[in-house]
């Protein structure tokens, strides 16, 4: 009878040199088919703006009032009901 000669594994050194080596082939293959598709300036751009509305609110002192004067309660510390209220957008 003829026996027949084993298959040897091939050494974690071979193993790990063909996988990095295979890596940097495709690697290279895909990083040129990108680069030829289409040029940078080719390639459509879109361009979103945003917007942002800041509202300032300026409470104008009655006349005659220099001062604003609390008793220290959450009563006293509300605003006069007369007081005009400026608003701008910009």
């Amino acid at each position: 009878m003829t026996e027949r000669a084993r298959a040897r594994r091939p050494g974690p050194a071979l193993v790990v040199w063909s996988s990095i080596a295979l890596f940097a082939v495709l690697f290279a293959l895909l990083t040129y088919r990108m680069a030829a598709e289409a040029p940078p300036a080719q390639r459509p751009v879109l361009v979103r703006q945003l917007v942002k509305r800041k509202i300032v609110t300026t409470i104008v002192p009655t006349p005659g009032r220099t001062s604003v004067s609390s008793s220290g309660t959450a009563a006293g510390i509300s605003a006069p009901a007369s007081a005009p209220v400026t608003t701008s957008a910009s």
